[in-house]
């Protein structure tokens, strides 16, 4: 009877273990749609399979993206680093030269050079024509912070480039699979460099990088060959290219699924690669179709009880395939990425539920954890023993139970002995407040860390120890009224090397490395952080190039050494900092109405006395901008500083200058207006008016002046003085003038045949563009004959580039257009080359002839410039007629024609030829 019982006291048993079992494979089935994405194995074999999938199926880069290298040969070649800026002035011109679609160069210029080597690279910029992107960053303001930050480019660069987000974003497994789309840079959405170059419109959010594309496929060049011309202009001309460093010894190497590692320009140029293929990556939601796979797979194994295990496997290992094989081709033919941890996860359970229905899974599974058990305790007394860090077990008594040679060595104890006998106050400190915690909450596991130092040996060392109090299970009926049972570890890392380590970089950080001042950014963080009312000061050393070129570069770092120290004396206390090459930051706490002239007087007199420099006596001058608490946030007052100082050295015989927030306001518009011009000319806000320029003799209209005109969105009308100096510098003139020549010759041709049309080009645009090529595209489109089309030219815009332009005057000339000299009286007058240019046209400036009247000087000039322009067999054109008398007086002199308002204001065009009767002569034509 016993043995009857028992036997069915283990059969009831094991139906209960197969019945739990069973339920807890279903429910972590049906669990694993639904979390299964979040846990970090699955992410990881996903991830693995994706990697996969794009390596079976390779594809080939468009072309159109060039990768221009920084190599080890470039290295060698250019001989240090940081390169000069004047090396990649000269790679720009080489570039754009070649024809160079739009250029990413990918190196940080958010710090100062020297002032002749940011000149050269600024000029390139701006012989660019803006076709280059600069990147920002976006980062942590320092290392203890969690304010984010933007690195940009100098503002000297910038005003010739495009800013482009250039962060690579890694996911905790340390890859790089995504890339962004652009962000908000300075409250205006910014483009990534992968979006600016592979073509889309988006500035947010983020896509997967296609690394079925292969990087050796992009076309690669040695930057070093470049520079040397040995890259055919073919290969570039109407590419993109990326610009950035591939050597190891720059440390821009990312890891990257598929390839292993690769530079971190590269993965730009595949990102862009992948916006250029229209590979728009996606995963979809996959959890219903995941919960309906859990749900079919779970009623599958349970109604197949009766078929065999190989059967079982066949059917399984089938699904496994063709699933597979499917989610190959929907990635590869339509981007899905579609994620198949989870379902052959599910599949293995449902593997094991029918083997739990054949056999019981849970006596099984018992005896494998009881002899994992063992093993896993065996192999805790051996990893503990052989640990380099000190590993110490502990119980409830706070005995030690087991502990590793290097703890027992620094604990001074042995197996056995108390924890707390010797040990430092620290360690016993929080075991102690652990022991509490674990009395006070005994079902939960207790942690804490602590940091503490040695100096029993001839060094200080430095410590971390982690104590861990863990409760133990204990039966109910053993249960003591004394404290609750628990399990404790203690783990001693030597962390002297890392200390030191971090100490130094928060030094590196912080500090700058010359003068042992704050760097910029350490600078405006402490900035910051100051109360109350504060002076910032930017300093400048007056021709500091001028004195490293004579003195040489040792020299020049002995002064900058010399300046910190003599500001380290007189502000003490204070925050002092190296801002970049000659610059230097000074912020002072004031109480009071403190005034400015004082604090500026104040730093001036430092340097009054020379600086002693290698034993000579080296007298000095220096530049200051001032701004005070209120001008700017505090974060934002060195770049007020800056902007006061940019203007103390803008004025002769001004030593400083404190902060105005309008010219602030005018920089903000200026740089406002530049971005929106590109678009302004696509949108076609640009705008033309015509003022006619009559016969004087006659009366008779013979032509009229093109006069473009911007009809800002927000602005409204903005005037031409404002917005064309902004053009000439970002190199944007050159299109605007390009489209001027074609909308005023269209607007033109159909006017009758005796009137002509002038449009002006400027200086900038005369030197850059093909002005010859512009003139005759112009002339073709609209059908306007030569003859009729006037190109106003002023001096400066040949006066500094001598025969080149002259020769370029005559090639234009020869086109059978006519070329006026504007502004005439105004700029160099030089009597030794006006009779060599090609001229047609003379316009007398404005400024004369309105003063004509009552100025006996200006009247005897207009006379002078008549009778000059009739010996040189040129007609003349009056400016700023606006009077009757005024048009009587040039007639008596001999002007042929006159423009001004007297004729009539700058008008539509329809409207100007109606006011002169030209719309019968229009019919007629």
């Amino acid at each position: 009877m016993r043995r009857r019982a028992r036997a069915v006291g283990d059969y009831l048993s094991g139906s209960v273990s197969t019945i739990a079992v069973r339920i807890l494979l279903i429910a972590v089935m049906l669990a694993l749609p639904l979390a299964g994405a979040d846990i970090g194995i699955i992410q990881g074999f996903n991830n693995s399979l994706f990697a996969k999938r794009f390596e079976w199926a390779p594809r080939k880069a468009t072309g159109d993206i060039v990768f221009v290298a920084i190599d080890k040969r470039s290295l060698d070649t250019v001989g240090t680093w940081p390169w000069p800026r004047s090396t990649y002035a000269t790679l720009l011109d080489k570039l754009v030269a070649s024809g160079a679609r739009d250029i990413f160069l990918d190196v940080d210029f958010s710090a100062f050079s020297t002032k002749q080597e940011d000149d050269l690279l600024a000029a390139a910029l701006e012989r660019a024509g803006g076709g280059v992107l600069l990147p920002v960053f976006r980062q942590q303001e320092t290392a203890s912070s969690s304010e984010v930050a933007v690195t940009r480019p100098i503002p000297q660069f910038l005003r010739n480039a495009w800013p482009v987000f250039a962060n690579v974003d890694m996911d905790p497994d340390g890859f790089i699979r995504r890339f962004g789309l652009g962000s908000q840079f300075d409250g205006t959405p910014t483009q990534s460099a992968a979006s600016a170059l592979g073509r889309v419109e988006g500035a947010s959010g983020s896509l997967p990088v296609d690394y079925s594309i292969r990087p050796d496929t992009v076309p690669t060049f040695s930057l070093s060959d470049l520079l040397d011309g040995t890259v055919p202009a073919e290969a570039i001309k109407d590419r993109s290219v990326v610009i950035g460093a591939s050597a190891a010894e720059l440390k821009d190497i990312f890891a990257v699924p598929v390839y292993g590692a690769i530079a971190g320009p590269l993965i730009h140029a595949l990102a862009a690669e992948t916006l250029l293929q229209r590979r728009f990556l996606r995963a979809p939601d996959q959890a219903p179709l995941e919960l309906l796979f859990a749900a079919l797979l779970i009623i599958g194994v349970i109604r197949s009880r009766s078929a065999g295990m190989i059967t079982v496997v066949a059917a399984g290992l089938a699904i496994a395939v063709i699933g597979e094989v499917g989610a190959f081709q929907l990635q590869w033919r339509y981007g899905l990425l579609v994620g198949t941890a989870v379902p052959w996860s599910m599949l293995m359970l449902a593997w094991m539920l029918a083997v739990n229905e054949r056999v019981d899974l849970g006596r099984v599974l018992l005896a494998m954890a009881n002899t994992e058990a063992r093993n896993t305790r065996r192999l805790m007394r051996r990893i503990i023993a052989d640990s380099s860090d000190g590993v110490v077990a502990f119980d409830s008594d706070l005995r030690i139970v087991e502990a590793s040679q290097s703890a027992k060595a620094l604990l001074r104890a042995d197996v056995g002995m108390s924890l707390i006998g010797d040990a430092d106050a620290a360690i016993t400190d929080i075991v102690r407040r652990l022991v509490s915690e674990h009395d006070a909450e005994p079902g939960k596991v207790h942690a804490a860390r602590v940091d503490f130092s040695s100096n029993a040996g001839s060094q200080p060392a430095h410590y971390e120890a982690s104590v861990t109090v863990s409760p133990l299970e204990q039966p109910t009926a053993r249960r003591t009224a004394g404290r609750s049972q628990f399990a404790g570890w203690l783990i001693i890392r030597d962390i002297t090397a890392r200390r030191e380590y971090e100490e130094r970089l928060q030094r590196l950080s912080e500090l700058d490395e010359l003068t042992g001042l704050l760097n910029r950014r350490e600078f405006a963080s402490r900035l910051a952080g100051l109360k109350g009312d504060v002076l910032v000061s930017v300093l400048d050393i007056e021709r500091f190039s001028s004195l490293c070129a004579t003195l040489g570069r040792d020299a020049g770092d002995e002064l900058l050494e010399a300046v910190a120290a003599r500001l380290g004396n007189a502000f003490a206390g204070d925050l002092l900092a190296r801002l970049d090459g000659d610059h230097f930051g000074i912020a002072v706490s004031v109480t009071g109405e403190r005034p400015i002239e004082d604090f500026a007087d104040a730093l001036l007199g430092l340097f009054e006395e020379p600086v002693l420099i290698r034993g000579a006596a080296v007298p000095i001058s220096v530049h200051l901008g001032i701004a005070r608490s209120g001008d700017s946030a505090p974060g934002a007052l060195p770049s007020a500083a800056q902007s006061a100082l940019d203007a103390a050295k803008a004025t002769p015989g001004r030593r400083w200058s404190s902060f105005d927030p309008s010219t602030a306001v005018r920089q903000a518009r200026s740089r406002r207006l530049e971005r929106d011009m590109r678009d302004a000319l696509r949108n076609r806000q640009f705008f033309l008016l015509f003022q006619p320029q009559v016969e004087l003799a006659g009366g008779r209209l013979v032509g009229a002046e093109a006069l473009i005109r911007w009809n800002h969105p927000e602005f409204g009308l903005i005037s031409p003085a404002e917005f064309i100096p902004i053009a000439e510098s970002s190199g944007l003139i050159c299109e605007i003038g390009r489209w001027t020549l074609i909308e005023a010759c269209t607007e033109a041709a159909g006017w009758p045949d005796e009137l002509s049309v002038a449009v002006n080009v400027s200086a900038v645009q005369f030197e850059r563009s093909d002005v010859e090529a512009d003139v005759k595209a112009a002339l073709s489109s609209s059908g306007l004959p030569s003859s009729r089309l006037c190109i106003e030219l002023t001096e400066s815009a040949f006066v500094d580039q001598g025969g080149s332009s002259v020769a370029k005057m005559r090639a234009l000339r020869e086109t059978g257009i006519v070329i006026a000299l504007d502004d005439f009286g105004t700029g160099y007058s030089s009597m030794s080359y006006l009779a060599d240019l090609p001229l047609d046209k003379l316009k007398i400036d404005r400024s004369f002839v309105r003063r004509m009247s009552g100025n006996t000087g200006a009247f005897e000039i207009v006379r002078a410039i008549i009778s000059l322009a009739h010996g040189l067999n040129l007609q003349v054109v009056a400016e700023g007629v606006e009077h009757e008398p005024e048009a009587e007086t040039l007639r008596r002199l001999g002007c042929g024609m006159g423009q001004g308002y007297l004729f009539g204001r700058p008008d539509e065009p329809v409207s100007m030829l109606s006011k002169w009767n030209a719309q019968k002569l229009l019919s007629a034509g």
